[in-house]
């Protein structure tokens, strides 16, 4: 712990270590505050594909005599096969073991898990460290998730499903299967995080040099209106990473984030405020440091204010950090995976063990804030009601979210009207949020007591609309029955779509797609494109466009009689006029013309866990028309980028320095230079893109090359122009 170095003001403390535990991955508190962490020394092997067939396991670490030290470890599962990560479900807990989701139950209570059953199968195996992670409870009720490129392609409720890196939640009973399963959102590449901040914004984090994703629209709205749009925005602000230790073992992005793991808020009030609901901890093993990653709201989204640095390092070149979360007690908890190899490429695994890595250490380290007190601890229970009443009242949102799931799992709805008091009370914290108001109306939601016929229970909702706390309004949003048509009357009136704070009039738009076509919603939409903080804000102004797609025609009555140009002004690029205009197909129905007669047809692939191109060299006409046919299978993102003859070292040198600016993911990673004559669009891994031109009418070796981060070292090669 020595060679730890933390912000002044701070000291980190060891909860566990070898030979107790050994390899954690993943870890989560249940509610009697016991933390339960996963080991595992099977990774990154091949697997098994079978549920009890591995040396992994789920174990229980207790701190009896309240020494800040387990002392106490129980089994909970043994002989699993890489599981990654776990959530506490109805009856047990769901965990996350490609190409399986299991649900593990203790049916005697004694902290051994009695059955297995596979509840999800067809989550992809090809590389271990692609697979599924970060499931946990969410506010909406519902468990989500991540994975990465290794995708799932399999059946959810009887019907194929296919897709590859993202997020996604399900519903939270899977007793019997996983049910209501949504994916949510496409990512570029591995992702390894997964972050609610109090007010239940949703962020990612990825590998290679994506170390926070804010999601601002879920893919499903894009996906019922046929509209375009990736719903999510990279945010993070700066490149570097600022290790301690002297050698950086990176396969790309070095110097960067290639392997960011977690996106977990401080979500508690033992740390300075600074801190509060603003502060996520995202690891980079690879770095051997947990990141301090400081954000703020912009428009409906947010940015990452500059560089945060770290809140913990290491000069250890084995600390290897893959989790950090905030626990009951309102401490930061670091998982060290302790281990000199961290990352691995697929052809690895063709090794039944891997040189150099070890199977059996590991640590679990509190990062503790030396002027402040632990959060009290509540002793819950599902048989007194009273004590979820005060766990909902924690400034911890740790015990928040544990009572809001045990009253929705046991189904308490005789705490209702003890919910809508919390919702009444409208006041506001130093950070202006109301944790136990959200909760309790996300509670609320969870119970079933919002489907219209509680009218009651739909008064303090509404009247929640005016609650001075922005996170709380936007809740009330997101669980009104706006289906219901008095319900979206309401809502219609009640000055939400004019709300100052840009998140909870995204979520008005939004809602309002599941709305009826009336006169009212249509007049709603005319308005909203009339106000500069909407048709300036990325996510508003999408949502617009996926609202006036739903209500097209009552939009389109109300533009036709009410829109005056001479109010408006004229320009075609206003928003106005392209949600006026003729409803588009989406683009992947339809085959665009080439414009150009094609001579030749290149096809040229990444090769599959190698930063190598399948071809080093190829062959064109000068003068010709080109299409080459670019293929992913890779783990990570691509490009191909074709050069002048001499300029491959000046290209790389400005790839380079793009990557470390703020520019270089919404330029493709492709420097501005002369030197540069045709680049293809950065292609997510098993993705395909062409790329047309017309060939040098000068014959030579033109060099072409990969310009993400750290690949064009290897990967590159030579296009022969000749006459």
């Amino acid at each position: 712990m020595e060679l730890i170095e933390l912000p002044e003001g701070f000291s980190v403390e060891l909860f566990a270590s070898e030979p107790d535990i050994g390899k954690p991955i993943a870890m989560e508190w249940d509610e009697r505050g016991r933390l339960w962490i996963i080991e595992t020394v099977d990774y990154p092997n091949t697997v098994s594909g079978q549920p009890a067939e591995g040396d992994d396991r789920i174990l229980i670490c207790e701190d009896t005599d309240g020494d800040g030290k387990a002392d106490k470890f129980k089994v909970f599962a043994a002989g699993l096969d890489i599981p990654t990560s776990f959530a506490f479900v109805q009856g047990g807990i769901i965990v996350a073991q490609a190409p399986h989701f299991l649900l593990l139950r203790d049916l005697d209570g004694d902290d051994v898990a009695d059955t297995r059953e596979i509840v999800m199968t067809g989550w992809g195996i090809f590389d271990t460290h692609a697979g599924p992670s970060n499931l946990q409870y969410g506010l909406d009720n519902k468990l989500w998730g991540t994975v990465g490129y290794s995708g799932f392609d399999g059946h959810i409720g009887g019907e194929p499903v296919t897709f590859r890196q993202g997020a996604f939640r399900f519903g939270r009973d899977v007793r019997g299967g996983v049910k209501d399963f949504e994916y949510l959102a496409t990512t570029s590449n591995n992702t390894w995080g997964l972050g609610f901040s109090e007010e239940f914004d949703v962020f990612l984090s990825c590998t290679n040099n994506e170390h926070s994703v804010f999601l601002g629209i879920p893919r499903q709205y894009y996906v019922n209106t046929g509209l375009d749009g990736p719903g999510i925005e990279k945010i993070d602000s700066h490149y570097q990473i600022h290790p301690l230790v002297g050698e950086l073992h990176q396969l790309d992005v070095q110097g960067g984030f290639t392997a960011a793991t977690g996106h977990s808020f401080y979500t508690a009030r033992s740390f300075p405020r600074e801190y509060w609901n603003r502060t996520a901890f995202i690891c980079e093993p690879t770095g051997r440091l947990v990141h301090k990653h400081v954000v703020a709201p912009s428009g409906s989204g947010f940015v990452e204010l500059g560089d945060g640095k770290n809140i913990l390092a290491s000069s250890d070149s084995w600390f290897s950090p893959v989790g950090a979360k905030v626990g009951p007690d309102g401490a930061l908890w670091v998982l060290d995976w302790y281990n000199f190899m961290i990352q691995h490429t697929p052809q690895e695994q063709k090794e039944e063990v891997i040189p150099g890595r070890d199977l059996f250490r590991g640590r679990i380290y509190r990062v503790v804030y030396k002027q402040s007190k632990p959060t009290a601890t509540p002793e819950v229970s599902v048989d007194r009601p009273a004590s979820l009443l005060e766990a909902l009242q924690s400034d911890n949102m740790f015990w928040r979210i544990t009572a809001q799931r045990l009253i929705v799992q046991s189904n308490l709805v005789g705490m209702a009207e003890q919910l809508f008091g919390l919702i009444e009370e409208n006041t506001v914290d130093e950070v202006h949020t109301n944790g136990p108001a959200l909760h309790a109306i996300w509670t609320l939601s969870g119970l079933g007591l919002l489907d219209g016929s509680d009218q009651r229970c739909l008064d303090v909702i509404l009247t929640a609309l005016k609650h001075q706390a922005p996170g709380v309004r936007k809740a009330a949003v997101q669980v009104l029955p706006v289906h219901i048509p008095f319900v979206a009357d309401r809502l219609l009136v009640s000055g939400i779509l004019e709300d100052p704070d840009n998140r909870v009039r995204l979520a008005g738009y939004l809602a309002l797609t599941a709305a009826e076509s009336t006169p009212g919603v249509g007049r709603a939409i005319f308005s909203a494109t009339n106000d500069v903080r909407n048709t300036e804000d990325k996510w508003i102004s999408q949502a617009l466009k996926i609202l006036a797609q739903v209500h097209n025609q009552v939009f389109q009555d109300e533009y036709i009689a009410h829109f005056d140009p001479l109010a408006w002004g004229a320009s075609d690029s206003m928003l106005i006029h392209q949600l006026a205009a003729t409803p588009t197909t989406h683009s992947d129905d339809f085959e665009k013309e080439d414009s150009l007669l094609i001579d030749q047809v290149v096809s040229i692939s990444a090769r599959l866990g190698e930063l190598l191109y399948d071809k080093q060299s190829f062959t064109v006409k000068a003068g010709s028309n080109v299409k080459i046919e670019f293929s992913n299978p890779n783990y990570t993102q691509h490009n191909l980028v074709i050069i002048k003859p001499g300029a491959l070292e000046p290209v790389r040198k400005a790839a380079a320095k793009l990557a470390r600016g703020s520019r270089g993911v919404e330029l493709q990673y492709v420097p501005n230079t002369e030197d540069i004559l045709f680049a293809s669009s950065l292609v997510n891994p098993n993705e395909r893109c062409e790329l047309i031109f017309t060939a040098p009418s000068v014959a030579g070796r033109y060099p072409f090359l990969c310009t993400f981060p750290g690949h064009s070292e290897t990967m590159h090669g030579i296009m022969n122009v000749t006459d």
